[in-house]
């Protein structure tokens, strides 16, 4: 007799008296519980059988690797042959119903959310460290390409996959929005929307399209846009930036500072979320060229028609005299 078919026999009679409980029918499985495994070699029975050893789904036969294999071998006689993927295997579970978990096709599906005013440079360092996401990206986006959005996905998917997809969604959505865009935005390109929306994003969560509106007259009269969150950009590239803007930053040469330079900046400073867009593309109409936050929980725009206004808000906000505004 042949080494297989004793083995064969040996596999069979283990099963026949280790099996009834292992041949329970398998009900489910939490992906944050039990073993993570990614199946690439199924048809690999030594690379498998490690594996499963290396997970301690092996544990009721003492991690035995011969026996191991045949109860591999075995399963696939009875149609549970294992497939290529990747896959979550609840604790305690016996080496049949791992087998048979890797016979049926259940992807694991995971998550990566690319937040409303991620700058390119944030977005890239999440998916780098996202453990789940395979290869290397081989195409930087350009800031403002990206739809901020959350993106599932399974095994194998790359880094460079969710940028295309997430590069898709935004062109697709701003070249649909732009054919239906409000007479008041008199921006002449959708690039140029991208680039007043992610100001806006980086500038406030609510009345967005009353900031959008405030930009545009301010745009309409050649007045610099003044906002602060360009400067910010100017200064870091889209990093984080570790303290408060300064009156002397204000002043940092630089052509995305509008502090410094009339008109929009050479790009977007962010990726702007689908509100954003929609708040420059429909801006609400008003005569304020001014904005400063009130400091509440929400942070409420504090807008006016006129800079004296303006410095009667901000000495009113902050508790101080109305001299020390300049």
């Amino acid at each position: 007799m042949g080494g297989f078919a004793l083995g064969f026999l040996i596999g069979a009679g283990l099963l026949a008296s280790y099996g009834i409980h292992c041949i329970n029918k398998y009900s489910g499985y939490s992906p944050s519980e039990g073993s993570y495994l990614i199946l690439d070699q199924p048809e690999n029975l030594s690379y498998v059988s490690n594996l499963f050893i290396e997970n301690n789904l092996a544990s009721e036969i003492h991690n035995n690797s011969f026996l191991t294999k045949i109860i591999i071998k075995f399963g696939e006689l009875l149609g549970y042959k294992l497939k290529f993927g990747e896959y979550s295997i609840p604790k305690n579970v016996s080496l049949w119903n791992a087998i048979k978990i890797l016979s049926v096709k259940r992807p694991v599906i995971h998550k990566v959310c690319i937040p409303e005013g991620f700058s390119v440079h944030r977005v890239l360092e999440r998916l780098n460290n996202d453990k789940f996401l395979r290869g290397e990206i081989t195409k930087i986006p350009e800031e403002g390409s990206l739809m901020p959005d959350t993106y599932c996905f399974k095994y194998p998917t790359t880094r460079q996959q969710i940028i295309d997809q997430a590069q898709k969604a935004m062109s697709d959505f701003i070249e649909k929005e732009w054919e239906n865009k409000s007479e008041d935005c008199f921006l002449k390109t959708p690039q140029e929307v991208l680039t007043l929306a992610s100001i806006i994003e980086r500038e406030s969560s609510i009345e967005l399209d009353v900031i959008a509106g405030m930009y545009l007259n301010r745009l309409k009269i050649d007045m610099k846009l003044q906002a602060d969150p360009t400067t910010i950009y100017a200064m870091v590239k889209g990093q984080k930036f570790p303290r408060s803007l300064t009156y002397k930053d204000l002043k940092f040469d630089h052509p995305y500072n509008t502090y410094v330079y009339k008109g929009l900046p050479p790009g977007p400073i962010s990726n702007p979320g689908k509100k954003s867009i929609l708040a420059v593309l429909h801006p609400k109409k008003s005569d304020w060229l001014f904005l400063y936050y009130d400091g509440s929980f929400m942070d409420k725009p504090v807008f006016s028609k006129t800079y004296q206004e303006h410095r009667r808000n901000i000495a009113r906000i902050r508790k101080i005299n109305i001299s020390r505004i300049k």
